[in-house]
């Protein structure tokens, strides 16, 4: 791959499964509990069975050790599965300072 395209993340990730509950900010917009997949101070991806569409806005709530995070992110990517479902990844537009630290502890307490 040429040099150009390599992209570096902002935060680090952390591929991890926690509970999350995701609400699409749409008229009828899909809504639902999955694991996460990796998780960043930055966002998070998932797996889900509805189409939610590239861009769209989203909640999410993460359960991370007794704590719930929450952050209000769009997607960046959806990638189809071979289940019938989607990866979807979200970055995250707005996170508390609180919530966004609790996801750094995480990340680097895990990543030692």
């Amino acid at each position: 791959m040429a040099q150009g395209h390599l992209r570096k993340r902002r935060f680090a990730r952390l591929r991890v499964e926690q509970p999350l509950f995701v609400e699409v900010l749409q008229d009828r917009g899909a809504q639902g509990f999955s694991r996460t997949r990796s998780l960043g101070e930055g966002g998070c991806s998932f797996r889900i069975t509805d189409d939610i569409g590239y861009l769209s806005l989203m909640k999410v709530a993460i359960s991370l050790s007794g704590h719930v995070v929450t952050a209000d992110g769009r997607a960046v990517y959806q990638l189809p599965q071979n289940d019938g479902g989607y990866e979807v990844g979200v970055e995250f537009l707005r996170v508390s300072p609180e919530d966004r630290l609790h996801i750094r502890q995480l990340v680097f307490t895990s990543s030692r």
